[in-house]
């Protein structure tokens, strides 16, 4: 069995001093994908690089304190890649692709906000339309591939607490919702959909004011999306909202 995490934790170092090793530690994760970490490699804690049963791979953004994803993984990947091949999203250190032995693939992404004045919707519809060029391409080379991170959209009403006075807001707009679509039309599973198709109440994000995390008022953004042929190796897909740290709590995924 492998343990696959993932988790958008808001800035490394801000997590760290929430006791993010420790968790680390007691979860195990046999491959752990964090997004968001606002830090250049030689930021990261000291602490965090020294989990020695880790690979750490680090991609983070250009510009100081903003976006970055790393993996932590045990088994050594045969490859690792930090860039998508388009620059604008290269440069903001979105994305890290693992290929491991047997033709497994993780790709890690932190897909972009729209932005509350929808500003950037167009580039993050134009980041989700290249993770799926990369999903095919490693789906024609016969390979199975996970695709996890903070999508940044709840896909269906079911996905948020308030989904009638959030229509017009970004996270749920129509043509983002839609990209979720194409996911599931190009042969993914939303893992977490897989064991719980009607669960309400299953967020994996709530905005620091009002006491929304209390009261679980949240939106499910973030995702584990694996290849159908990969149905039968599923075990288990679950949210870990008692682990705090972050405005986004860990999402894992068992595989056989």
């Amino acid at each position: 069995m492998k343990r696959l995490v993932s988790w958008n934790v808001n800035g490394i170092r801000a997590c760290v001093n929430k006791g993010f090793t420790d968790w680390v530690k007691k979860e195990s994760p046999d491959i752990l994908c964090l997004q968001e970490i606002k830090a250049l490699e030689e930021q990261f804690p000291k602490e965090v690089l020294e989990l020695s049963e880790y690979n750490i791979y680090i991609n983070s953004a250009e510009k100081k304190g903003y976006s970055g994803v790393a993996v932590f993984t045990k088994e050594e990947p045969l490859k690792c890649y930090d860039e998508i091949g388009i620059e604008k999203f290269d440069k903001e250190g979105r994305t890290l692709i693992l290929e491991f032995k047997n033709d497994f693939v993780v790709i890690n992404g932190y897909f972009p906000n729209g932005q509350r004045d929808h500003n950037r919707v167009p580039f993050k519809l134009e980041y989700y339309a290249r993770i799926l060029e990369i999903y095919n391409e490693y789906k024609a080379q016969g390979k199975d591939v996970i695709i996890t991170g903070d999508f940044n959209t709840a896909h269906h009403p079911i996905d948020l607490a308030n989904p009638k006075s959030n229509k017009n807001s970004t996270g749920f707009l129509v043509n983002e919702r839609e990209w979720l679509d194409h996911y599931k039309n190009a042969g993914m599973i939303d893992c977490l959909r897989f064991f719980e198709p009607e669960t309400a109440g299953i967020y994996s994000w709530w905005t620091y004011r009002g006491d929304c995390r209390e009261r679980n008022i949240g939106w499910r953004i973030d995702y584990f999306m694996a290849n159908n042929e990969m149905k039968d190796k599923l075990l288990s897909c679950q949210h870990l909202p008692e682990v705090m740290g972050s405005d986004h709590c860990p999402i894992r995924l068992e595989i056989q």
